[in-house]
């Protein structure tokens, strides 16, 4: 028995260990592929440009705002949110009767547990 779960568990390394180096290649494959010689990618590309700049997307004009005037903005937004506030006291009243039920359940199974 002992002899069956060690190779077992080997087995399931060496296919755990061949899924990932098989989803490397083929990240490497669809790099080639698609004529990308890159291979490292930053996540993050920081601009620091102090100038402001304006992109047009789809029509529509996007500017550099401050985050002071994009907190402004939410704010406004968020204020007269009445499907916010109620969404809020639904949670407020799921997440009580949530706890109320976990601890009811918990004291029954103590209550049996300890008979």
């Amino acid at each position: 028995m002992i002899r069956f779960t060690l190779i077992f568990f080997f087995m399931i390394i060496l296919f755990l260990t061949g899924v990932i180096v098989g989803f490397d290649q083929a990240g490497t494959g669809m790099n080639k592929l698609s004529g990308n010689e890159t291979e490292n990618y930053d996540a993050l590309v920081v601009n620091n440009n102090e100038e402001p700049y304006e992109v047009e997307v789809m029509g529509q004009s996007l500017d550099k705002k401050s985050i002071e005037e994009k907190k402004e903005s939410y704010q406004e937004i968020q204020g007269g949110s009445l499907t916010g506030k109620i969404a809020s006291a639904i949670e407020t009243g799921v997440k009580w009767f949530y706890n109320l039920l976990v601890t009811g359940a918990y004291q029954i199974s103590d209550l049996i547990y300890r008979l």
